[in-house]
């Protein structure tokens, strides 16, 4: 399977059978990580699971950050991978649109109680639906990935427009609320409100509103077409290491195609504590876990460790709180952050493989659960 931004739902159910650290709330928001550690322990995985190229940063409160960087950027030129560097990050950039939205009802300029028939009234199915029902997955609206023609044609650069006028046309798989089921449509959808709302386009949002003001230098909006200095190539294993399939970046938009790298990624951190951007009743609205209809909050089913989805997050479930995490996946790429808010310290991964999102969580598991238990 060619793994693109459709596999976070995969990437999902990974990580609810993987991640059994965070079972271990006093582990995970101690960490006690040294760069020795972590070459010991990623240099393991690496050559046991045949990761080309992998990043990672790891901010902890008082100033310190730890940032490494492995392997190849490029197999066939032998280009290592480096601080800056720059991966693409799937489904993680849905945590940026969240923000953005954020920002956007501070300022008064929307709010996530609004319907999207505002911003869309031409789709007047759509009328129950709220922007707070699309950034928790909440809104019942398709996922792209399951809508012709962009299923069978993930290469090619659709315009968000396209795939708004044609997801609009699709029966909701479930009323507004009723229940929560990963799609990817709804940050596309959102993406396209930002624009709305500004008079911009989503990437010049992004800079100007959230990278700019981080100091997220190698983090954008991405493009195939476009040449990117220190661009990292993607891969797939199968027996063999081999390039991954060519995925649009333009047909995520704002709910996969941004480019970054670890070193930028933890600078979120500064947001999630309340320091930039975004004030602390925000972030608590954007860390709150989902609730349904009826009232409950929402929980994956998995009998072991539980997900909700918070606004752009895939929040892990403990008996203690939540830890807001997410995951990303595209063709050749797989990237994890978790943030623990309880120690206030962020962690950041990225690697050019195709499914390796299970090896990324090894590597947290081991950094920050069994190695401190």
């Amino acid at each position: 399977m060619t793994m693109n931004f459709k596999g976070s739902r995969i990437m999902l159910f990974v990580l609810m059978l993987s991640m059994t650290a965070f079972s271990n709330a006093q582990a995970v928001e101690r960490p006690q990580v040294t760069r020795a550690q972590i070459n010991e322990v990623v240099t393991k995985v690496m050559q046991e699971k045949h990761i080309p190229g992998l990043s990672i940063a790891i901010s902890i409160p008082g100033g310190k950050v730890i940032e490494e960087s492995y392997g190849l950027a490029n197999v066939e030129y032998k280009q290592p991978v480096e601080k800056d560097s720059i991966f693409e990050i799937g489904s993680i950039s849905k945590t940026f649109t969240a923000i953005g939205i954020m920002v956007l009802q501070e300022e008064g300029r929307l709010s996530v109680n609004d319907r999207v028939t505002k911003y869309f009234p031409q789709y007047p199915g759509w009328n129950d639906i709220t922007l707070r029902h699309l950034l928790q997955h909440t809104s019942g609206i398709r996922d792209v990935t399951n809508v012709e023609p962009f299923k069978s044609n993930q290469g090619k650069d659709w315009t968000p427009q396209e795939v708004v006028a044609a997801i609009a046309g699709e029966p909701l798989d479930f009323e507004p609320g009723q229940k929560a089921q990963y799609s990817n449509s709804g940050c596309i959808i959102l993406g396209l409100v930002i624009e709305k709302v500004t008079g911009i386009s989503y990437g010049d949002f992004l800079a100007a509103k959230i990278t700019k003001p981080l100091g997220m230098a190698h983090t954008a909006l991405g493009s195939k077409s476009a040449i990117i200095p220190k661009r990292v190539s993607g891969y797939a294993y199968a027996g063999s290491l081999m390039n991954a399939e060519y995925a649009s970046l333009a047909l995520p938009y704002a709910s996969g195609g941004i480019l970054s790298n670890p070193s930028d990624l933890i600078k979120l951190v500064k947001v999630f504590r309340g320091e930039a951007l975004l004030n602390k009743k925000s972030i608590g609205e954007m860390f709150a876990p989902a609730h349904l209809n009826n009232g409950t909050r929402y929980e994956s089913s998995d009998p072991g460790l539980k997900i909700t989805f918070g606004y752009g997050l895939d929040s892990i479930v403990l008996k203690e709180g939540i830890i807001p995490a997410k995951t990303g996946g595209i063709s050749g790429f797989n990237s994890f952050f978790a943030y623990f808010p309880e120690s206030q310290t962020m962690v950041a991964l990225t690697a050019n493989l195709n499914n390796s999102l299970q090896d990324l969580l090894i590597i947290v598991d081991v950094l920050f659960g069994s190695s401190q238990k």
